[in-house]
């Protein structure tokens, strides 16, 4: 099941800012600002391409262009945290998963059926922290 990222105002907010002042900036000048489009095609990609995807056996990670396939058997600990290690999250709302190899954090739009499906995918981790 597919579950979209939960996104916080201030990050929409910095989100399309930089976005716009950057469509502004090579509108305006277009020859010596025409390296910003990398910029703003990345700020784009990260917005419209974060999302979290439970399969049959492995949790999917996206944000664009990073991408992260966590199988279940992995999963150690599921818990809340406010700590951005590595997150491919557009909110400071943050489930952060530990695995055996690292730590990612995710916020997701409905926390709570992402949390349930993962508690019935991977019953062996510890989901006390919630």
């Amino acid at each position: 099941m597919y579950y979209p990222p939960k996104k916080d105002l201030w990050v929409g907010i910095v989100s399309w800012g930089c976005m716009l002042f950057f469509t502004w900036a090579v509108i305006k000048d277009w020859p010596s600002h025409v390296l910003l489009i990398p910029g703003l095609a990345c700020l784009a990609w990260i917005w419209f391409g974060t999302g979290y995807n439970i399969t049959e056996n492995s949790l999917k990670v996206k944000c664009d262009p990073y991408e992260k396939k966590i199988p279940f058997s992995k999963i150690r600990k599921v818990k809340r945290s406010k700590y951005k290690w590595f997150s491919a999250a557009l909110s400071l709302d943050l489930l952060q998963i530990k695995y055996d190899y690292g730590v990612i954090s995710v916020s997701p739009l409905d926390s709570f059926s992402f949390i349930y499906e993962l508690t019935q995918k991977c019953p062996e981790a510890d989901f006390s922290g919630l």
